[in-house]
């Protein structure tokens, strides 16, 4: 497996927990911080958007770090956002060395490879997925299993089927 391959699994883990959080989310009856949950979902699909927007160089402005998307319409917004990720990262014309010279959300100039930012993007999100599980777990909610093993495991089983 290439690095262009192990970076696609990587956006492919990271769809399958939003899924799963989206899942668990839609059954679940109200908590008292289920909205904090759902800002943090946002957030990471947010965050692959302004990064793709970063890479990209698109005219127009980012998108809100913190706008939030009701839970049904989430799993909808996280696909569109992996989906320009896994094509952008399949393009064999992109270097995934490729310097990306971007400016963060006070103005401040920086400078990262690509696949930098596609791995920041992953780790980003396990990060405030794990926030999410830790404010399941104190509403006495099982939080779904979305390490990585487990994706690896379930992929593994369903190949096997």
């Amino acid at each position: 497996m290439d690095d262009r391959q192990k970076i696609q699994k990587l956006f492919l883990f990271d769809l399958w927990c939003t899924r799963k959080l989206c899942d668990l989310l839609e059954r679940s009856d109200e908590f008292e911080d289920k909205p904090a949950c759902i800002a943090f979902l946002s957030h990471i699909v947010n965050a692959q958007k302004i990064w793709f927007h970063r890479v990209i160089e698109f005219e127009v402005g980012e998108p809100d770090t913190w706008e939030e998307y009701p839970v049904d319409e989430l799993r909808r917004v996280a696909k569109k956002a992996n989906r320009k990720w896994m094509d952008l990262v399949a393009d064999h014309e992109v270097d995934l060395d490729t310097e990306i010279f971007y400016r963060n959300t006070k103005g401040v100039g920086y400078q990262n490879a690509l696949w930098q930012i596609c791995h920041h993007l992953i780790i980003h999100g396990q990060h405030h997925r794990a926030q999410i599980s830790l404010l399941l777990r104190k509403s006495g909610i099982d939080p779904p299993p979305i390490d990585y093993i487990h994706y690896t495991r379930s992929n593994r089983s369903s190949q096997q089927n």
